[in-house]
C-alpha cells in the first residue's frame, strides 16, 4: 500500500520544506523559531517527530503560522495545518538524532520522500558550550546522581562525534549545517543561512526564549534570547567536577579532537588550554605496598 504523503495530510501545497536534525542543547528551537518568523507564505512546524515513522502521526506538537496548535493525537492534522496557505514553509524536526548518510530519505520520514525535501538542515553547537549546557540540564534532574549524569554524557559524546563527522560530509550530502554559536553572535551569518535555505530576511532578531526543552539550562527567567549568555556556558561550569571529567574524557577521543580542530579550532584550543591549566593527567605517586 502506498504511503500517504505528508503534503496530503497537511491539506496544503508546501513551499520550502526543511527536515531538521540536532542534538539537545544545540539551539534547535531558537533557530527553528527564527526560520518560522522568516517564512514567506505562512508556516507549519511538526516538532520532534519519531524517526522511521510517519511525521503526520508522530509529532510531539504542531505550530501553524508561529502559534501552537490545539489538536488531539489521532485527529487529521489538516484540521489545523490547512490554516497555512499554499506555499507555506514546512519544518519537520528530529531531536537528539544524527542520521546516517545513507538514511536521509524515506527511512527517516516514511511519508516525506527525499525529493520533497528542499533542504536537510543540521543544527550543532561548539563543543565547550554544548557539553556544559547538556551537563547542566542533566544535573537538574533530582533522580540522577553524578555517576548517572556521567554515563549519559559519555553516550552523548559518541553521538556528538558522529554528528561532527556528518558535518564534514555536509556539502557532498546536500546538508546545510547551522552553528548555534555563530547564529547567536553574527547577524550576517544568519542572513546567509536564510539565503541558502531560500527564505527572505524579514526578521533577523534572536526572538524570544523558546519553552521547548525547558528553555535555557542556566537562565530560567530569561525572556529575550538576546539576554542569554549562551556563548559563555563553559565558563560557568569550569570548576564543576563532573564537567572536568567530561572534558578529560573528550580529550582522549582522537577522532573527536580531530573533528573539532577542523570545525571549531577555537574550542579545540580552549579544551587543550583548559586541561593544561588543570594539570591533567595528574601524576600520582604510588608507594610500596
Amino acid at each position: 500500500m502506498a504511503q500517504k504523503s505528508l503534503a496530503d495530510a497537511l491539506g496544503i501545497q508546501p513551499g520550502v520544506v526543511l527536515r531538521t536534525f540536532g542534538m539537545r542543547r544545540s539551539g534547535n528551537h531558537a533557530i527553528i523559531n527564527w526560520l518560522l518568523r522568516n517564512a514567506h507564505m505562512g508556516s507549519v512546524f511538526l516538532n520532534n517527530c519519531s524517526v522511521g515513522r510517519p511525521a503526520r502521526r508522530t509529532w510531539r506538537s504542531i505550530e501553524v503560522n508561529g502559534r501552537r496548535a490545539s489538536i488531539t493525537k489521532g485527529d487529521p492534522i489538516s484540521g489545523v495545518t490547512s490554516k497555512a496557505r499554499d506555499g507555506a514553509l514546512v519544518i519537520v524536526s528530529y531531536e537528539d538524532f544524527s542520521p546516517d548518510p545513507d538514511e536521509m530519505g524515506a527511512e527517516v520520514t516514511p511519508d516525506l520522500s527525499k525529493s520533497e525535501v528542499t533542504h536537510e538542515v543540521l543544527f550543532y553547537r561548539d563543543f565547550m558550550n554544548w557539553s556544559a549546557s547538556l551537563l547542566k540540564k542533566i544535573q537538574a534532574n533530582d533522580d540522577q546522581d553524578a555517576l548517572v549524569c556521567l554515563r549519559i554524557m559519555m553516550v552523548a559524546l559518541d553521538k556528538y562525534r558522529d554528528m561532527l563527522q556528518l558535518i564534514t560530509q555536509a556539502k557532498s550530502l546536500g546538508v546545510v549545517p547551522v552553528n548555534y554559536d555563530r547564529w547567536l553572535t553574527r547577524p550576517v551569518y544568519r542572513e546567509k543561512v536564510l539565503q541558502t535555505l531560500g527564505l527572505p530576511c524579514k526578521d533577523n532578531s534572536l526572538g524570544k526564549v523558546q519553552p521547548y526543552g525547558g528553555g535555557s539550562s542556566f537562565q530560567k527567567d530569561a525572556v529575550n534570547a538576546s539576554d542569554l549568555k549562551a556563548d559563555q556556558r563553559w565558563l560557568t561550569m569550569a570548576n564543576d567536577a563532573a564537567f572536568q571529567i567530561v572534558l578529560l574524557a573528550a580529550s582522549q577521543d582522537k577522532e573527536l579532537i580531530g573533528l573539532m580542530q577542523k570545525l571549531m579550532p577555537k574550542d579545540a584550543e580552549l579544551l587543550a588550554n583548559y586541561l593544561d591549566q588543570a594539570q591533567f593527567p595528574y601524576i600520582v605517586q604510588v608507594g610500596d605496598t
